[in-house]
């Protein structure tokens, strides 16, 4: 029993020093594998080269820098070169339809509209027949107009008899003052019932043809009151119509003038006033440009919203812009002025709140040199102050420049 006890104890032993030593040797062969991993990584990521040498910065004077050449060839210097800089205000909005321009075509008496004449889309001229309306007040006028105008023919004709008869000392004077008296009241009812006509729209040679051909159920002639395009058409056969009872048988308007309506915050009311140019610009369009005109600024604020109205008219003849596009625009609120202009990567913001740039004259020596700013338009900033024009820095990497100047310095 002893003896089993003994032989079980050192085969025990004997596994456990074998254990031990396979765990060292794949110890062994992972550091290797690490090792060649290690170098690998290194040969991968790092490019050697042939006299390669890592080239530290050396602490300059003063707001001075002097970088490598291997460092110059990521700067890009030139001279400060003008811009002419001009205050501005942006805000959104969306192209309308002039209203001056534009106008609902209502008929001007109840009535039935019996043609239309024109269609959705089409040009009309000033003048021109729109659609015809059946209305039992210009039937009675009609009929008004031709019962004046038999009137008027009988009392011309008594009159002139009346005349002959008197130079034969026929009748009295009393008789044809009479008969005077009845032509001039018959052609003064005519003349009324002529003017009752012109309200209906009607012209002298529609008014001669009635007459002729003692028509009494007439059409009234619903024209266009201007030159535009019929950007809306409600209007059918046989529909009832009523005047200012929406919606309009036809909107008219004048599609070469459109109109840019923005609310603008309340803040902003003192930066605007009719006759400002605007510049407008539209998605469909990135590369256009539309100049304007402020024509309207509202007398007052939206007590809901707290926005101000205004319109900017546009010039579109070639009818590029649609009513409803959203937009944008620029309105210009001073002259443009030239002033020194640097890009944006040319400056830096420094701890203590100012701007600074990198003047250099050859690319490699620098020095740093507070500027005051003003504005940024077309990726340019304008300097009040601390550059002139032909001056040369660096146009680029100018926070790359700031940062090895800290860490030299």
């Amino acid at each position: 029993m002893t003896e089993l006890k003994n032989k079980s104890s050192d085969l025990q032993s004997t596994n456990r020093d074998q254990l031990v030593s396979k765990m060292k040797e794949n110890k062994k062969y992972i550091l290797i594998l690490v090792g060649v991993l290690i170098l690998a990584a290194i040969f991968l990521f790092t490019d050697f080269k042939k006299n390669d040498v890592i080239e530290v910065p050396v602490a300059s004077p003063e707001n001075t820098l002097k970088i490598s050449e291997e460092q110059a060839k990521q700067i890009k210097w030139g001279p400060v070169k003008t811009y002419d800089f001009q205050e501005r205000k942006e805000a959104v909005g969306i192209i309308d339809f002039d209203r001056n321009k534009t106008a609902e075509i209502y008929s001007p008496y109840q009535g039935r509209i019996n043609r239309v004449l024109v269609n959705a889309s089409e040009d009309v001229k000033k003048g021109q027949v729109l659609y015809t309306v059946v209305s039992p007040d210009a039937a009675q006028a009609s009929a008004s107009l031709l019962s004046t105008a038999g009137v008027l023919r009988t009392s011309n004709e008594t009159l002139k008899r009346a005349k002959e008869l008197y130079e034969f000392k026929s009748i009295s004077l009393k008789e044809l003052e009479l008969n005077v008296s009845d032509q001039q009241t018959a052609e003064a009812n005519f003349i009324a019932a002529k003017k009752t006509m012109y309200l209906f729209g009607f012209t002298d040679t529609e008014i001669e043809e009635i007459v002729k051909g003692r028509k009494v159920d007439v059409e009234l002639n619903i024209r266009s009151p201007i030159n535009g395009r019929v950007i809306t058409k409600n209007a059918a056969p046989g529909q009832l119509v009523q005047p200012g009872v929406a919606p309009a048988p036809f909107v008219i308007s004048d599609i070469n003038k459109l109109w840019m309506v923005a609310n603008v915050p309340e803040s902003e009311v003192p930066y605007y006033r009719i006759g400002q140019n605007v510049i407008v610009n539209v998605q469909a369009y990135k590369d256009r440009l539309f100049p304007g005109k402020i024509v309207y600024v509202a007398d007052s604020v939206d007590p809901v919203t707290r926005r101000l109205t205004i319109y900017a008219a546009l010039d579109d003849k070639d009818h590029e812009l649609k009513p409803q596009m959203l937009a944008g625009f620029t309105i210009e609120l001073t002259k443009p002025e030239t002033w020194p202009a640097v890009p944006l990567e040319a400056l830096v913001r420094e701890s203590n709140g100012l701007r600074s740039v990198w003047v250099t004259n050859n690319g490699t020596d620098f020095k740093r040199r507070l500027v005051r700013i003003g504005i940024l338009q077309a990726d340019l900033v304008q300097i009040l102050d601390g550059l002139e024009p032909g001056e040369t820095i660096a146009l680029n990497k100018a926070l790359f420049l700031s940062n090895l100047y800290s860490v030299t310095h």
